[in-house]
């Protein structure tokens, strides 16, 4: 399925005291920079690509590196997230009369090699190209923590991403035309597209009078959305030694079972659910599929990575806030945090977090709340805790909802 990007043509103006400049946007033609300038760009600059429009599990970009070597030609620019998710971009001046033609099918190329590699490969390619000599893990520990015993989970999954091929494959470049956008719908319509494809246009602008200064607008022009029962992965490059292999249960239908329905969990769920089985067993994990199912009947947002889910609450009037209602572990513990902040944040008393906390902690023997952070306790509580007092805890989680609720409606009055 493909999404295409709504295209506006404007034109940006820099508003300076007294008057008024329109900006020159930079002609496809014209040799004001190179793709080296836009693989640089997106390098230093990763929060520059809007991931978290295309798909928030890749977001944020840690970047790996520049130039890639792998077999089938260099990466452009490769990227990792916190939680081993990997992002392959390809960078294109659209004047480029190859770029129209071999783009797409380059990075294809790309994730299908990377699709035979394992995690040393992957690692010692990084470590190839890095000035610095980092490897996968200290080039995400440079961005976020990671425990020592955080590691070994981080390298299987990023094992399980590219055995599966489970990529962010975007081109981006100074200008897209229409005849990449139909080679991506066509190829989006065949069923050996197993990843994330998608085009990013950079619209530069320079600023007059100034030389090597441009102001660059990133728009998602199109991409691929996977609507799948399951993950079909065809191994083999000769039609008779082809072996098909298929990964039921994932996606995002709804399977009936009885007189209730209920929906199948995301790809990135799966994964946390892996994770979750490894370290409590078959009874907490199922408690927890049923916990999230009943958050999504409350209307909660729940964010799925590998290594948690976050339950919360969207601002009714959509300033885009959304308040931490609890967190689950790959560990198997549940926590409370960040909903003070985010209340405050909203205009809203930071005391309504606290009493949610003072009456979760009462559910549980030895919890109480922090005396430093009181929205939220002093320890995580196991899962098997949690399960004791289910419906009393998610009724402390309605209270809480609803006393939001009611202090935004007498704000308003």
């Amino acid at each position: 399925m493909i999404n295409r990007g709504q295209r506006r043509e404007g034109q940006p103006v820099l508003i300076q005291t007294g008057s008024s400049t329109k900006l020159e946007r930079v002609p496809f033609v014209e040799k004001s920079f190179r793709e080296h300038w836009i693989q640089e760009l997106i390098h230093t600059q990763p929060s520059l690509l809007p991931i978290d429009d295309i798909d928030s599990n890749f977001a944020p970009l840690i970047p790996l590196g520049r130039e890639i070597p792998t077999s089938v030609g260099s990466i452009d620019n490769l990227f990792i997230s916190p939680e081993g998710y990997l992002t392959i971009v390809e960078t294109k001046l659209w004047r480029n009369p190859e770029a129209r033609r071999e783009v797409v099918g380059q990075i294809l190329d790309y994730a299908k090699e990377l699709n035979k590699w394992s995690f040393t490969d992957l690692n010692n390619a990084v470590m190839t190209c890095s000035e610095n000599k980092e490897g996968i893990i200290e080039s995400i520990k440079r961005y976020e923590p990671i425990d020592e015993g955080e590691i070994q989970y981080l390298i299987d999954n990023i094992s399980k991403n590219l055995n599966r091929g489970r990529f962010l494959l975007l081109i981006v470049g100074d200008g897209i035309r229409e005849s990449v956008e139909d080679m991506v719908e066509y190829l989006s319509q065949t069923p050996q597209l197993f990843f994330t494809l998608a085009l990013i246009e950079l619209q530069v602008f320079k600023f007059p009078k100034e030389i090597d200064s441009f102001l660059v607008i990133p728009q998602v022009v199109t991409r691929t959305q996977e609507i799948t029962r399951a993950i079909f992965r065809v191994e083999g490059s000769q039609s008779q030694n082809l072996k098909i292999n298929i990964d039921p249960d994932l996606g995002n239908e709804e399977v009936k079972q009885g007189r209730s329905s209920h929906k199948r969990f995301t790809i990135t769920a799966d994964d946390f659910f892996e994770q979750l089985e490894q370290n409590t067993d078959n009874n907490t994990v199922d408690f927890v599929k049923k916990m999230m199912r009943d958050c999504e009947e409350r209307g909660y947002y729940i964010h799925w990575g590998q290594g948690s889910v976050v339950v919360k609450l969207s601002d009714p009037e959509d300033s885009g806030v959304k308040i931490t209602l609890f967190v689950i572990d790959k560990r198997g513990t549940i926590a409370l945090g960040w909903s003070a902040g985010q209340l405050e944040r909203l205009g809203l008393p930071r005391e309504l977090s606290y009493k949610y906390s003072s009456n979760t902690a009462m559910l549980f023997k030895n919890v109480k709340p922090s005396p430093k952070y009181p929205e939220g306790w002093i320890r995580p509580v196991p899962l098997k805790d949690v399960i004791e007092v289910a419906e009393k805890f998610m009724d402390c989680v309605d209270i809480f909802v609803k006393d939001i609720s009611e202090v935004m409606e007498n704000q308003n009055v």
